[in-house]
Parts: structure tokens; C-alpha cells; sequence
């Protein structure tokens, strides 16, 4: 039977209005309002504007219970003054000339003192710079730090808690005073100041609520006095820890139930070098031997954690006003801990001994170095699992965790691929199966993840081609299964793209078997870890895209193991990139409405798919229209006798032999420098390239809506890296197709779309190997029909592809079963405007 529950839907609708308002004043979520059983109105389904089918008897397959989690990265001052509660800037003098006032960034002096950084006189080796503060007056003076970005915030009725390491000669006293503004908040006196380092530590209390002209001041007699490591934290962090977190932005974190954390990176764990990459090591005390390094009888002590360069910084600056250090206070301790508190398994990154390959870097090729790199994979399951008797265990025992961590994925490398990150990936692996075999308590269960690079899932470095290409060189499905426990996918792309490519994991387009030399082995390939993807903006348009696509993961929640939006934090002062989940201050939250879409799904997964369909929410693809290009990429070029005409009546809509001034060319075109029309033909001069994500195209055409018609155009390669590109269905440089012939360094034939500015990577349904030889005249041959382009080399047919494929929908919907037996339909609206469905739940 056919019907509508309006009541259960009214009941439905009136619980997530509640819910996005409760969200947006950071309350619980409302309990679902549960249907009376009887109150079930009949109804026409011919008068609905969708009808869903669902069948709770029909299970399709189980869903990944990791599937909806978060991802961290020290992107956008995430980590130090953000997550991080500590709220003194540069508390151990150690930042460089990178950074404005170098050693003194963020602080000033007060009453006249004078403040010298001094290298070699710190507390331990990864601690060297101490400030001096020489006070000359009779009155106390000395130094002052003003915080983070847009500085120190403070509450009424709330405690800090003030800490410093003091040295002297002559001076056994000081005052650590909270000032806001020009009045004194509180401040506590230290005595016993000696001529040996010592932490002086101290609770400070606020009567007032500031969010600017905050201070926190260090103040001496007459004399001098060595500082180090001064530090201010809220008490009242998340889980009230001493060297703990923002309890505001963990609670974000906690009202997501995350189902897993990865951390710390992102692109800062790879580096532009050693230099520059994140060190786990590091971020729980190592010393200049790699070895744990103690400090005052332990280890892990953040006062022994040397600072590190962030990738995010700008590595060209003498200035920067903000600088991208990292104190490693949020260390990899911190991380797993904070798994811990929201019961989402951690899934660490390492470095693969490559540095990072998307800003054109290459990897260690020292066989000492990497083998650096392979021991970090190897110590880290022995930071988490090992005991006191082991050399990494021993930390964090010290740290106050005698219980191992629940670590079970470790991924190595981030947006790494091709043959140098293979060659790299398989010698950690050797080492990590050899570790496993010789001690299998410590490691088994530990399965590591391989990077498909940082392309959109249509490309052809994505988890198919990495597993296809891992598959060819290992040549032995049993390798094979042993070779990850996932793949690991990042994209970014324009909300249209989301909204084209929900079906993307879907069955017809994901390998889900793996085909042995005797069998197929069901349900072996390796899954999806989606570690990175976002719509490229924090509107509504965009989140409604995440979300739709949102239900093909849940949807094929067997193939896909994990998703992770990203970033997650960013500072509403000074970012390095956008869109970000959740965005801060130095006093306040505000989740996006991304935030929202991720908390509605992972807090409503469900356990197991059910089969279901959603009829009448098919949006027809419209035909191909728009004018027509000749270009190409890093590469000159003539192209002669360019002929388009109508396919029906077989009319000429363009013609010419260039023999004319190019007065109808380059419309909209901004490289119409490069193209010159020069001895009958349109010829595109040099190598360069002025527009590196379109390449260099010259436009043409009679009218804007131009459709059903054949181009046909003489290209010639006269030098150069790649071939050649022809452009259509045109609206302008943002919106259009094009065959791209002789691309990736002159490999492939395949077809691209530009959409509002955002390029697609290869097509996978149109990709060809092909060739541009230069000197060779090709005649070139493009069909555009309704929404079906053929496009002919030489007579050669390249691409035979219905761009209805990437047809949208104005609903999408995914319907699975919970653990506790609930029955669970998400459905997403694209539209406007409201929408009736009719339930046909079987």
C-alpha cells in the first residue's frame, strides 16, 4: 500500500527545525518526536512530488560503523591559539626572524624594563632562548605578552592558571599579574627565586569579562631576572586538564560523536623539507638522538618539546604578523587523548619520507634518512601500545597513561602518489610486516593506509588507479589484501560537482572484488578513506551539496570506510584556507551550516543499508550549448580550416581559413595576446601559459546557444610539453568543455568541465592513452548532440560520452536501519522551495 505519514513528517520537520536552532545556540538536540501508531493519514501518492520506496526486509549490506568522523590539521592557527587552550604567544622565546619582533613576538615591556632574548641559557637542549628582563628603576618592572591574534580573552567568575620557569643571581621574588586594560585584574607573588631554574606556578581569578587589551605581565625589582616558558591557561579546559584544550571548541567536537579523529595533517606533516615537517617525536619530547628526551626526572614535559616550523608559515618572511609556529603543546599525547575523551579512534598520519609532492617537492633519497622516517611508523605503535620497558611506551606511562591507546590505522603519507610515493609506501610496509612478524602482540591488528594523491574523484590518480597501479606492481592478490587497510581520497570541488557525483561510489564505478588467478574474492578490495573533501564555500548551497553526496556514502558504506570534512577549525582573524567546519575567536564559536549537515549524519548513521528508491526528484540534463575554442597547454600550436556546422540541417554555423583578422576570436578571452592569425592559420606562439587552470584558449562562435553541431579544425603541434585543447558547449572561460588532447605530460585523451571557475581532473568514462607528435597535422573531430559528445583524432574515436550522467537531482535520500533497530531516511532537498514525498515503506 501506498501512503503518506504527514503526521510522522510533520512530527519529523517540527524535530529538525528544533534541531537547527538548538545547534545554532550550541544545545542537545532534541529527542525525534515518535509517531503515533495509529495516526497515519492516507494520501494520494500521485500528488507528491517524490515517492520513496523502502524496504526494511531488504538489507543491501552493512555500513562502515567509522564512517562520519572529523579531521584535524595546524591549518588556519588551529592548533596554537585555537584548540590549544595555552593563551601566552611564544611562551619559550623561540620564535624566529620569520616572525615579527623575532624572539620578542607578542611581547613588550613594561615600566621601561629592558628585554634581550638569550640563546644557550634555556632549560634544555629543545628549549635554548630564555628572556632576560633588567630592570633598572626603583619601581618593578618588566615584561608583558599579549596573546594570540587578536589577544587574551577573559571571563568574570572564571580561573587561570599562570606558570613560569625564574632564574636570578641577585632577585628571589616576582608578581604575575592579569591586567586589563589599565586595571589589574589579579596577581599572585612568587618567592624563592634562585640562580637554578625552578616553575613557579600560580591561580589567578577574574571579576570581569574582557575580550581585548589583555595581559598577561611578568614583574621584577631592581635587577635582573631570566624567564622561560611563561604560560596562562583557562582551569577550566575540556576535562579540566592543566595542559589542555578549549572546552567551547571540544564541545563542537563532542556534539559531532565523531567516529574517529584524524590528525595532525594535512600537508603540514609533509613539509617543504625535514625542516618543515611535522615530528610526532618531537610533539612529546625528543632530543637531538631522535631518543625520548627527559627533563626533570620524566618525559614528555612540553617544556621539552622542541618547536616546529609550520608548512602553513611563510617561510619568505622577516615579519610575518602572523606567524605559523608550533609549540607542540598539542602534541600527539594530546591527540589520542582527546580520541580517548570522545570515543573516536585515532588515525594518525606520518611522514613517508616524502616531502610535498603538491607544491613540486621531492623525498628523501638518503637510505639513513628514510629509514628515520620508517622508525618513526614503527616507535609510534610503541608510543601507543608499548609498556614502560619500552623506549616509547615509557612516555606515555610518564605522560600518566599506563594504559595502551586504541591505535588500529596509521596512514603514511598525505596527497602523495605515483611511482616515488609506491616505492616509498612499500619499504615502510616490508618494515611494518617484519616488525609484526617478529613481535605480532605489539602490532597486530595495526593496518596502514596508502595515499591516492589530492585529485577529485574522476580523475585518474584516485583509490581506483591507486589500487589498480599497487595491484599491477605487487601482481598477487594476496599481497594485495595485505597492502592497506584503505585508500586514502582528498578533493575539493564546487558544489555543483558534489551534487553531479553522488553515485560516484556506487557499484557501476568502484571496484568492490578482487580477481585472483583461481577466484573472485567478494568484498576484497580495499575500502575508501575519503580523509579530505569539502564543497569550496560555507553556504547553503554547499552544505545541501555535501549533504546529498553525504547519502552516497552512507550508501555504499561498504566501500567506504571513512569521511572526513575538512578543515575543521580556522580563526576568524587571519586563515590560511576556506571553507572550514567551525570558526573561532579568542572568546567564541560559530559552526558553519557544513557543521550542521555533518552533525545531522553522523549523529543518525545507520548499521545496515536497506534497498530503497526515490522517484520523480530526476532533473533531465539539458542539452550542450555554447560557442566553441581552439587552445592549448604549454604547448604551440597552429590550428587551420575550422568548419562547424549544424547537425541537422548540415547549415555552416562558423567557418574559416584565417585569412581575416581574428576580430570574432577571443571573445571573453584573457590570453588573446598569445594567439595571432599568421599566414592562414590561428597560431598560438611560445610555450608559456598565462592561465595555468584553463590553459590558453581562444573562443568563438555566432551565439551563445549553439547546440547539435559537428567542429571539425586542423591542429599542428609545433613544440612544447602537451597538445592541444577544443573547448565547447562555451557559456564563457568558467563554464565550458573541452577535449583535452596530449594531457598529464602528453599521455591521455579525455574530456574536462569548467564549472563555475572549478575544473574537473580527467573524466574517468572518456580517458584514451593518446600522443601529440609534433609536426603532425591531425584533423580533429568534435560531435556534440543533445548531451552526447564524440570527439575523432585522425578518424580515431577517442570519446564516445552522455554528459547526462553528471545530470543532478532536485532530492536525494539514502534509507538504512540503526543499531537499535530504528528505521532511518534522510532525505536532502536541493530546491528551493518545499517538496511533498510519499512513503512506500514495505
Amino acid at each position: 500500500m501506498k501512503y503518506a505519514i504527514l503526521s510522522w513528517l510533520r512530527g519529523v520537520i517540527a524535530s529538525i527545525t528544533a534541531f537547527f536552532t538548538a545547534c545554532g545556540a550550541h544545545t542537545a538536540a532534541p529527542e525525534p518526536v515518535r509517531p503515533d501508531a495509529n495516526a497515519v493519514s492516507a494520501f494520494n501518492a500521485g500528488d507528491a512530488d517524490f515517492v520513496l520506496t523502502a524496504d526494511a526486509g531488504k538489507e543491501v549490506h552493512d555500513i562502515s560503523d567509522l564512517l562520519f568522523g572529523v579531521f584535524f590539521e595546524d591549518i588556519n592557527f588551529a592548533a596554537d591559539g585555537g584548540l590549544y587552550a595555552e593563551m601566552v604567544a611564544n611562551r619559550s622565546f623561540e620564535f624566529t626572524s620569520l616572525a615579527k619582533d623575532d624572539g620578542l613576538y607578542h611581547y613588550a615591556p613594561v615600566n621601561g624594563a629592558d628585554l634581550t632574548v638569550l640563546e644557550g641559557e634555556g632549560l634544555n637542549v629543545n628549549n635554548p632562548h630564555v628572556l632576560s628582563i633588567r630592570n633598572e628603576k626603583d619601581a618593578p618592572a618588566g615584561v608583558e605578552n599579549v596573546g594570540f591574534m587578536e589577544g587574551m580573552a577573559i571571563e568574570a567568575g572564571k580561573t587561570y592558571r599562570v606558570s613560569v620557569y625564574l632564574r636570578s643571581e641577585t632577585l628571589e621574588n616576582a608578581t604575575l599579574r592579569l591586567v586589563a586594560g589599565d586595571s589589574v585584574v589579579d596577581e599572585v607573588e612568587v618567592t624563592g627565586v634562585t640562580n637554578k631554574w625552578n616553575k613557579f606556578t600560580g591561580t589567578l581569578s577574574s571579576d570581569v569579562t574582557a575580550t581585548e587589551n589583555v595581559r598577561l605581565q611578568v614583574l621584577v625589582g631592581k635587577g635582573e631576572m631570566l624567564a622561560d616558558m611563561l604560560s596562562l591557561f583557562p582551569t577550566d579546559t575540556y576535562k579540566n586538564r592543566e595542559n589542555g584544550l578549549r572546552r567551547d571548541l571540544c564541545e563542537r567536537l563532542e556534539a559531532l560523536q565523531p567516529k574517529f579523529l584524524r590528525f595532525p595533517g594535512g600537508c603540514v606533516i609533509e613539509g617543504y623539507g625535514p625542516d618543515t615537517a611535522y615530528s610526532w617525536k618531537n610533539s612529546v619530547g625528543a632530543g637531538p638522538d631522535g631518543q625520548p628526551l627527559e627533563f626533570n626526572g620524566a618525559f614528555g614535559d612540553v617544556a621539552a618539546r622542541k618547536q616546529g616550523v609550520n608548512l602553513w608559515t611563510d617561510l619568505a618572511a622577516t615579519d610575518d604578523p602572523w606567524p605559523s609556529f608550533m609549540s607542540y603543546g598539542l602534541g600527539f599525547y594530546e591527540f589520542f587523548q582527546r580520541c580517548e575523551d570522545l570515543g573516536a579512534p585515532p588515525v594518525p598520519l606520518l611522514n613517508a619520507a616524502l616531502y610535498c609532492q603538491m607544491r613540486g617537492q621531492h623525498g628523501e633519497e638518503d637510505e639513513a634518512e628514510i629509514a628515520r622516517y620508517i622508525d618513526d611508523l614503527l616507535d609510534l605503535v610503541e608510543f601507543a601500545r608499548g609498556d614502560e620497558n619500552t623506549t616509547w611506551g615509557k612516555v606515555r606511562v610518564s605522560l600518566g597513561h599506563p594504559a595502551p591507546f586504541d591505535l588500529h590505522y596509521i596512514a603514511v603519507g598525505n596527497e602523495n602518489e605515483a611511482e616515488e610515493y609506491f616505492v616509498r609506501y612499500s619499504m615502510f610496509l616490508d618494515a611494518f610486516k617484519a616488525a609484526r612478524e617478529e613481535n605480532p602482540a605489539l602490532y597486530e591488528g595495526v593496518e596502514l593506509i596508502y595515499s591516492a594523491g589530492a585529485a577529485d574523484a574522476v580523475t585518474g590518480w584516485n583509490h581506483e588507479a591507486a589500487y589498480e597501479y599497487a595491484k599491477n606492481q605487487l601482481g598477487d592478490s594476496t599481497d594485495v589484501l595485505d597492502f592497506a587497510g584503505a585508500i586514502d581520497e582528498h578533493y575539493y570541488q564546487s558544489p555543483e560537482w558534489f551534487l553531479q557525483n553522488a553515485d560516484y561510489y556506487d557499484e557501476q564505478n568502484y571496484t568492490r572484488t578482487v580477481e585472483t588467478m583461481t577466484d573472485t574474492i567478494y568484498g576484497g578490495a580495499i575500502p575508501v578513506f575519503l580523509g579530505e573533501y569539502a564543497a569550496r564555500s560555507n553556504t547553503m548551497k554547499a552544505a545541501l551539496a555535501e549533504a546529498a553526496y553525504m547519502t552516497g556514502l552512507e550508501r555504499n558504506g561498504d566501500i567506504v570506510r571513512m569521511a572526513a570534512y575538512a578543515p575543521l577549525f580556522a580563526s576568524s582573524t587571519a586563515r590560511h584556507w576556506a571553507p572550514d567546519l567551525i570558526w573561532f575567536n579568542n572568546h567564541s564559536t560559530t559552526a558553519s551550516v557544513n557543521y550542521y549537515v555533518q552533525q545531522l549524519f553522523s549523529n543518525h548513521t545507520g548499521k545496515t543499508l536497506l534497498k530503497s528508491a526515490l522517484s520523480g526528484a530526476e532533473v533531465p540534463q539539458k542539452d550542450l550549448t555554447g560557442r566553441v575554442g581552439l587552445g592549448t597547454w604549454y604547448t604551440a600550436a597552429e590550428f587551420d580550416n575550422l568548419l562547424v556546422t549544424d547537425n541537422g540541417t548540415g547549415k555552416t554555423l562558423i567557418k574559416d581559413n584565417f585569412t581575416l583578422p581574428a576580430f570574432w576570436w577571443n571573445w571573453e578571452n584573457p590570453n588573446k595576446g598569445d594567439f595571432k592569425i599568421k599566414g592562414g592559420k590561428l597560431v598560438h606562439v611560445g610555450t608559456g601559459m598565462n592561465w595555468s587552470d584553463i590553459g590558453d584558449i581562444a573562443y568563438t562562435g555566432v551565439k551563445d546557444d549553439m547546440k547539435n553541431y559537428t567542429l571539425t579544425v586542423d591542429a599542428t603541434k609545433t613544440e612544447g610539453d602537451e597538445g592541444f585543447l577544443i573547448a565547447f558547449a562555451v557559456g564563457d572561460r568558467d563554464n565550458n568543455w573541452f577535449w583535452n588532447l596530449g594531457g598529464w605530460g602528453n599521455t591521455v585523451s579525455c574530456l574536462q568541465q569548467m564549472e563555475n571557475g572549478v575544473k574537473t581532473g580527467q573524466i574517468k568514462q572518456t580517458v584514451s592513452d593518446f600522443t601529440v607528435e609534433t609536426g603532425h597535422t591531425y584533423r580533429l573531430k568534435v560531435e556534440v548532440s543533445g548531451t552526447v559528445v564524440r570527439c575523432w583524432a585522425d578518424d580515431r574515436l577517442l570519446v564516445d560520452y552522455d554528459t547526462a550522467h553528471h545530470a543532478e537531482a532536485e532530492c536525494y535520500h539514502v534509507v538504512s536501519r540503526a543499531e537499535n533497530g530504528d528505521l532511518i531516511m534522510k532525505l536532502v532537498n536541493v530546491t528551493d522551495g518545499r517538496r511533498t514525498v510519499a512513503v512506500d515503506l514495505k
